[in-house]
This record gives structure tokens, C-alpha cells and sequence, in this order.
């Protein structure tokens, strides 16, 4: 037992440390160590510092991919908020197209003065916008709001278009309207036809002379109204046509209203067609109690018979 003992210290491998101190130099203290005691108490912080390395490669791990996940389903947030903005565009455009198309057939049917139903030149193939996220996963990111920012712009000039087409129609019957209501098409007065345009033998001179208006017999006093909507731009007295109503209703129409016996509108008044202007009556020069209605196209005067709707129904 002892031998054996013996050759186990022997098989130990020591180390020694000399020490020397900077004041005394001379002196010299020496410590030994065992090396397998030493190997043994070093391994532990080894061990521990690995462990230690290994834990924060770990978390800094979890961490970063935390942050991944975070930012990840931020965009995908993003993403999804965009994709729904869209499609609230899209939808939103489509509805108005769907008005417009609807408003413009309407309007076109109701106008007696449009020659075509047809719409606006527009045209193209006609595709449904897919805004779904299986849209996004199909094709990549980049490509497929490309392609929906292509029909963004496509809805949009279509749009454009859809109300130009519209104004433009609309600016077209509102010039129509505008000419209708500014044609003499009414009866001044009522009454009966006591002579007509052209030509005729002077009830004044016995001659043949050429009459530019029409003579509409009527009661003393009874209203004479306006053909067509204008502005007078004469009220007053003419030689030969007494107490004379001329009324300017543009697009070249002039109309006038002779020997009254009392005029009721002034020179810059706003008139509607139907609106009393004036009172029938016999001065200038007359036989009786009548009108005498002339209409003028570009200050030639035409039979006024032309325009009125019914020349033997008086309104």
C-alpha cells in the first residue's frame, strides 16, 4: 500500500512559481501547484464562459428573429391596409362610372335633340380588378401593384372622359334649350288673322307694297304677350308703328309688337315667353284694334307664320 501510494505521487506533475519582490529581490518564495488540480479548477470558468457565449448567441438569436417577425408583420399590415385602399379606389371609381353611364343614357334619351345614343369614345378590354391577398401571393409584390396602379389610371381617364362627354352634352342641350325658348313659336295675341306677310294692296294708298309682319285683329286692351324669351331693347313710340315692343332673343331672332295701347316693359328688361308686354291697341298707323307682329332672322324679316306651332290655333 505504501508503494503504491508512492508511485500515484510520482505519477502527479507539478508546477512551480518563483515570486520575487521589487524591493527585496535577493529573496525568492517559490509555490507549486498540481497541474491535474489546476487543469481541473480551470476548466470550470472555461466551461462557463462557453456556456455563457452560447446562451447569448441564443437570445441575440430570438431577438433578431423577434425583430424579423415585428417588422414582418408590420409591412404585412401595410400591405394589407394598401391592398384595402385600393380596392375602396377601384369600387369607388367603378360606381361612378356606373352613374356616369347611367346619367348620360338617361339624359340622351329624354333629349329630343340628340341624333345618336351612342357614347363617348372610349374603349379597351374590360378587366376585374383581383384585390385579394391570394392576388399578392400569385405574382410578385412589385408587378402586382404595377399592374393595379395601371388600372387606377385606366378608371381614372375613363372617368375623365365620362365627364367630359357629359359637360359637353350638357353644354350641348342647354344651348338647344337656350334656342327653343328664344324661337318665336307662340301666338302674340289672340285674335284672328286680318292680314298676312308679303305682298298686299295698302289699306292707306291703294298701291301694292310689301308687308314685313303679320296683323293679328284682337279686343281693345287684350294682352299681348312675348314669343320667344329675350330682352326688349325698344319700348316705345315709332312713326308708323305707334307704340312698338321690340324684343331682342338672340341667336339672331328679333321680334316686334306694333300699335299697342300700352306697353308694360321697359328697354332692359328681362322677358320669358308668355309674359304680358304690352296692351293691344290702335295708334300709329292703323285701321282698328290690332297687332302688328313682324319676325326678323339676322334683321331680315321672315312670315311669322313659320314659327308659330299652329298657325290656325292660337295659344
Amino acid at each position: 500500500m505504501p508503494k503504491f501510494f508512492n508511485w500515484k505521487k510520482k505519477q502527479e506533475k507539478k508546477v512551480t512559481v518563483l515570486i520575487f519582490e521589487d524591493n527585496n529581490l535577493s529573496e525568492v518564495k517559490t509555490k507549486r501547484y498540481n497541474i491535474t488540480r489546476l487543469k481541473k479548477f480551470l476548466i470550470f470558468p472555461a466551461v462557463y464562459f462557453i456556456i455563457s457565449l452560447f446562451s447569448f448567441y441564443l437570445v441575440f438569436s430570438m431577438f433578431t428573429e423577434r425583430k424579423s417577425l415585428l417588422t414582418y408583420k408590420v409591412e404585412n399590415k401595410i400591405l394589407k391596409n394598401k391592398i384595402v385602399s385600393y380596392g375602396e379606389e377601384i369600387a369607388e371609381f367603378q360606381e361612378k362610372l356606373a352613374i356616369l353611364d347611367n346619367l348620360e343614357k338617361k339624359v340622351r334619351s329624354l333629349s329630343p335633340y340628340s341624333k345618336t345614343t351612342s357614347t363617348s369614345a372610349i374603349g379597351g378590354k374590360e378587366t376585374n380588378v383581383d384585390v385579394t391577398l391570394t392576388a399578392v401571393a400569385k405574382r410578385k409584390e412589385k408587378q402586382f401593384f404595377d399592374n393595379l396602379n395601371n388600372k387606377l389610371v385606366t378608371l381614372s381617364n375613363e372617368l375623365q372622359k365620362k365627364e367630359m362627354s357629359l359637360s359637353e352634352l350638357v353644354d350641348f342641350l342647354e344651348e338647344q334649350r337656350l334656342m327653343v325658348m328664344s324661337t318665336p313659336s307662340i301666338w302674340p295675341v289672340k285674335g284672328w288673322l286680318s292680314s298676312k306677310f308679303g305682298y298686299r294692296i295698302s289699306p292707306f294708298s291703294g298701291r301694292r307694297t310689301f308687308h314685313e309682319g303679320i296683323d293679328i285683329a284682337a279686343r281693345y286692351g287684350a294682352p299681348v304677350k312675348a314669343t320667344a324669351k329675350g330682352i326688349v331693347i325698344y319700348a316705345g313710340y315709332k312713326v308708323g308703328y305707334g307704340k312698338l315692343v321690340t324684343i331682342d332673343h338672340g341667336f339672331g331672332y328679333v321680334t316686334r309688337y306694333g300699335h299697342n295701347s300700352k306697353i308694360l316693359v321697359k328697354v332692359g328688361d328681362n322677358v320669358e315667353k308668355g309674359q304680358v308686354i304690352s296692351k293691344v291697341g290702335n295708334t300709329g298707323k292703323s285701321t282698328g284694334s290690332h297687332v302688328h307682329y313682324e319676325v326678323l332672322v339676322n334683321g331680315v324679316p321672315v312670315n311669322p307664320l313659320k314659327f308659330i306651332a299652329s298657325a290656325t290655333e292660337q295659344k
